[in-house]
């Protein structure tokens, strides 16, 4: 790809390096290591498989563990991942530019632009290390609000934008495993243990947060502390849902969760007080969130720039049917929208459960179900930190067979996307966004099954044992 403002960038660096006795400085800067196949895809993937096998060997270690889970290890388990995002500090960000889009629009409005109606200038794009087109912001507006003041701060210095960010969503991060880790706790240092490594030990935490600076860990600390907040009823639940909703829009939909919940516990008053009820206690986190979206809200084309994106595809579990499409030459249209809606059908599923036993428990299940559902039923592509959204619910119940899917996927994202990174340009789109897909979610269906527990791998043998028998019968039925 032709990334000049990103070249120019580095070429400032390498002169700044050069006088240095580092040999490496040529071979990163002006050198041509990297544009082998080969050594590029291994200085990626390897460096991210290391960490990786670390976090599923440890999972399914704890998951098998004979003695008690002491409150040391789940402390030496919340500080390595901490130790992790420190080392990403100074990185930059190389293969996605998501920093920079923020920085933009933060300086769009420290200079009285509303960025959601007006793209940033490429003249101005060119003093960060940042090649993409012009674009209007995509974000939420409490996130809008919060890239103001980093600009504000950084005066526009490149190096000092970038460490406030990172600083930031490195907080975020930090707060979040903080949260899993008290909420773990409340079900046994075991729980707390696997939560932390389901959701602190992989690589898109600390990588896509403080490394990259992706804004959706900030959408995901609010997440985090509504859910902590959910089971005490008091407002600051709602609020911290409204402000995890304002920094990016996906956590909205967690409100089904908060409404079956929050009615289902409120006692056996009649439905309309109760709503009543619900309404009453929402008004301050409605009011937080109309008041942060009419600070930039001037017409319905606010919404532009997030509807612009719903044309990308990739790395969707349907996409796993269109493979099979294009290798069967066969049109499975409708195995396609059953791969949607089963996700949709799931998160309504555990809604059910929930309102029939509204228990914490549930609520995360409910959570974690409603949010894939949006990351894999009503997206239409899937980046890699994407998973933090659902990670972060699944880490309270970490046990259930849907997390450890959910942790597979995680683990295995940011290799599907490599060949799209490597040849977004000169291949057949079906083979770097659409041919990943099978690998990616067939690996984390047979990964998951590996670290299941005894119980559970005993159920899952039972019921595959007795299909044969089982679909024997429906045919018989049928018949």
């Amino acid at each position: 790809m032709n990334l000049p403002n990103q070249a120019a960038f580095f070429a400032r660096l390498a002169n700044v390096v050069a006088d240095l006795p580092i040999p490496l400085a040529h071979a990163l800067t002006d050198g041509n290591v990297f544009t082998h196949d080969a050594l590029y895809f291994l200085s990626y993937c390897l460096p991210l498989a290391i960490p990786v096998a670390a976090a599923v060997w440890l999972l399914r270690r704890l998951s098998r563990i004979d003695g008690p889970v002491t409150k040391e290890m789940t402390d030496r388990l919340f500080l390595w991942p901490v130790l992790f995002s420190a080392a990403c500090l100074p990185s930059v960000p190389v293969m996605t530019q998501d920093l920079w889009f923020s920085a933009l629009w933060g300086d769009q409005i420290i200079h009285g632009i509303n960025p959601y109606y007006v793209p940033f200038t490429p003249e101005r794009a060119g003093i960060f290390p940042f090649d993409d087109p012009p674009a209007m912001m995509t974000y939420g507006p409490l996130w809008a609000v919060v890239s103001a003041l980093v600009m504000a701060l950084s005066g526009g210095n490149v190096w000092l934008t970038g460490l406030l960010f990172k600083l930031i969503l490195a907080a975020a991060w930090i707060a979040g495993l903080d949260i899993v880790r008290r909420i773990g706790r409340t079900g046994g240092e075991a729980t707390a243990a696997a939560g932390l490594v389901l959701f602190g030990w992989l690589p898109i935490g600390h990588i896509y947060s403080a490394g990259e600076a992706h804004n959706d860990m900030a959408m995901v600390v609010f997440m985090l502390l509504w859910l902590m907040r959910l089971p005490l009823g008091d407002r600051a639940g709602p609020l911290a849902l409204a402000a995890s909703a304002a920094c990016k829009y996906t956590s909205a939909v967690l409100v089904s969760v908060d409404l079956l919940y929050r009615l289902r516990m409120s006692g056996r008053r009649g439905l309309k007080d109760r709503l009543a009820s619900y309404l009453l206690r929402g008004i301050p986190a409605a009011a937080f969130f109309l008041a942060v979206l009419f600070l930039f809200f001037r017409s319905p084309s606010f919404f532009d720039g997030v509807r612009g994106m719903s044309g990308w595809q990739w790395l969707q579990p349907v996409d796993v049917v269109r493979v099979a499409e294009r290798l069967l030459g066969l049109d499975l249209a409708p195995l396609r929208w059953l791969v949607r809606g089963a996700f949709a059908a799931f998160a309504l599923w555990t809604l059910a459960m929930l309102y029939r036993q509204p228990v914490a428990g549930n609520a995360w299940k409910a959570a974690t179900a409603v949010m894939a559902a949006v990351v894999f039923s009503v997206s239409t592509h899937m980046w890699p930190w994407f998973m933090l959204w659902v990670l972060a619910p699944a880490a309270l119940v970490p046990s259930w067979w849907f997390s450890r899917w959910i942790f597979a996927v995680a683990a295995l994202a940011p290799f599907a996307i490599v060949p799209f990174w490597r040849y977004e340009t000169g291949l057949d789109p079906f083979l770097t966004k659409t041919l990943p897909a099978l690998p990616l979610y067939l690996g984390a269906t047979l990964a998951m099954i590996w670290m299941l527990d005894r119980k559970d791998r005993i159920a899952v043998g039972a019921w595959a044992a007795a299909l044969p028998q089982r679909l024997r019968l429906a045919r018989l039925l049928r018949s």
